[in-house]
């Protein structure tokens, strides 16, 4: 294929700038970076640094044995702004690294990423943000392994929206290549193209993840114009492994095995179909498609090596918390019986993920049910009354409630809320998708109550909720908001689209 050949210029292309510029070598990387046109600027809030590649321009950072390229931020939101990372030698690590904006450049094929270590040797990636994606027709792929010898280990990795090859390691696989391996572990590929994680040498295995294809729609084209979303490739060679994984794929294969290649599921759970030399051990439907826990949701938090929104308060704990709080995601949400009441139910629906509370003076019991739809919702019901009260916490958005409200008292995240205040009924999605290089800012307003959703759009440091007010801006992608109320103010400034569902 043309990716394989063509991803033999790791070793010819010239590296436009000095790869210790951008190393971590106290004061050096400023002053490196500046001299040839991209710049770098420190952010306050965070221990990272921006790489901002000039409208189009290719930067290459090559990274050798035993080197740390850590706490980056690679902003290539530029009009036909480009990059490359390459590694060599062994011993080497990539970590707390966020790509911000789209890939536009369309004029080679080969991967963003090249990773690749020698014989006997290893190589780490991890906590690496590629959710931005590429425009379409683009043929670059997120992730490449051609050339690899060793053992490399990607963990923490969010990789979507890419159109040709998402996570692309079977290349070693192919006869007379280099026949390094792989793990993939703990990592979120969404919506790409060709295939969002393909191994092909035996030893290599994907455990731990999330791959999930919503159609064709969503999923950019590759260089040839084409389509072919597969959720998991097995390719090259055989013994490929597949460990307690999520996969839910509409519009290609779930689990694709050719060219020579075959492996083993084992405690996975597979939505769609499953082709080729494949064998299932314990593989059931219902696949969970929330972003492992501690994969990045954004560029800003990949560089800053922090967690995703929603992660459990700062707040001090009480003496009365015990330490589950201490170990849990989510936000806390208690349902109080009224004191006059008997045996009343609730039921709610999340999106995203539900775990019991099960200390203090309201506290989920056994009888409590904790139901996955497999569509990426869960669905919490039970029963309290005389003033007692059942207690969980809520990593997601909490899209309906069945109650009586006369019956029960709501706090959410320690406030007093009504249920269309908890559920947040309505939608906004800026959409700038249709224009990948432009920028579009916004403001809103709502009568009512609003939050960030990492469900319905991206999450980063220039969005925000205050007051009522929704501000932000999209470059080639989507905000999403739930809100309450009405939409009573409205600024754009740029190509965006805008929409509000209601009762969502």
């Amino acid at each position: 294929m043309a990716r394989d050949k063509t991803a033999r210029e790791n070793d010819s292309e010239q590296s436009l700038l000095d790869r210790r510029a951008y190393l971590k070598m106290a004061g050096a990387a400023a002053a490196s970076v500046a001299a040839v046109g991209a710049t770098t600027s420190r952010v306050d809030a965070a221990d990272y640094e921006t790489i901002e590649v000039p409208a189009g321009s290719r930067e290459t950072i090559r990274i050798g044995g035993g080197e740390t390229f850590e706490n980056k931020l690679i902003d290539i939101s530029a009009d036909g702004a480009h990059f490359r990372v390459v590694t060599s030698g062994s011993g080497w690590t990539i970590r707390n690294v966020g790509v911000k904006g789209q890939n536009s450049d369309t004029s080679d094929t080969y991967s963003c990423f090249a990773l690749q270590c020698d014989s006997g040797g290893e190589g780490l990636v991890e906590n690496l943000y590629m959710g931005d994606g590429s425009v379409d027709r683009c043929g670059h792929a997120a992730i490449g392994g051609y050339g690899n010898a060793g053992h490399v280990t990607l963990r923490n990795v969010h990789v979507q929206g890419w159109g040709a090859d998402g996570i692309y390691l079977s290349q070693p696989g192919v006869e007379g290549n280099s026949g390094g391996t792989f793990t993939v572990e703990n990592a979120f590929a969404k919506n790409n193209n060709i295939e969002n994680i393909r191994i092909g040498t035996t030893g290599s295995v994907i455990r731990d993840s999330v791959v999930h294809v919503e159609g064709t729609d969503p999923v950019p084209s590759n260089e040839s114009g084409q389509k072919a979303p597969r959720g998991v490739w097995l390719k090259e060679q055989s013994g490929l492994e597949v460990e307690n994984c999520d996969i839910k794929v509409s519009g290609a294969d779930a689990v694709f095995a050719n060219d020579g290649g075959s492996g083993t599921l084992t405690d996975c759970r597979v939505d769609g179909s499953i082709s080729g030399d494949v064998q299932t051990q314990n593989v059931t439907e219902g696949a969970d498609v929330t972003p492992p826990e501690g994969v990045p949701m954004s560029a800003e938090e990949a560089a800053s090596g922090g967690t995703s929104e929603g992660s459990s308060s700062d707040e001090p704990q009480t003496t009365e918390e015990s330490d589950d709080e201490e170990d849990s995601e989510g936000d806390l949400l208690e349902l109080v019986s009224g004191e006059d009441t008997s045996g009343v139910r609730y039921e709610f629906t999340v999106e995203g993920s539900v775990e019991k509370h099960e200390s203090g003076d309201n506290a989920a019991e056994s009888s409590d049910e904790i139901t996955e739809n497999g569509d990426g919702t869960v669905t919490v019901s039970g029963v309290a009354g005389n003033g007692y009260g059942d207690a969980f916490y809520v990593n997601g958005a909490v899209t309906a409630m069945d109650l009586d409200e006369s019956d029960w008292t709501l706090r959410y995240d320690g406030e007093e809320v009504s249920v269309d205040e908890l559920t947040l009924p309505k939608k906004l999605v800026i959409d700038g998708s249709n224009r990948p290089n432009a920028v579009s800012t916004y403001t809103f307003e709502v009568s009512g109550k609003a939050r960030k959703s990492a469900d319905i759009g991206s999450i980063n440091d220039y969005d925000t909720v205050e007051d009522g007010t929704i501000s932000g801006r999209v470059v080639g992608g989507k905000d999403g908001y739930r809100f309450s109320g009405d939409v009573t103010g409205f600024e754009l400034d740029g190509p965006a689209n805008v929409r509000v569902e209601d009762d969502s």
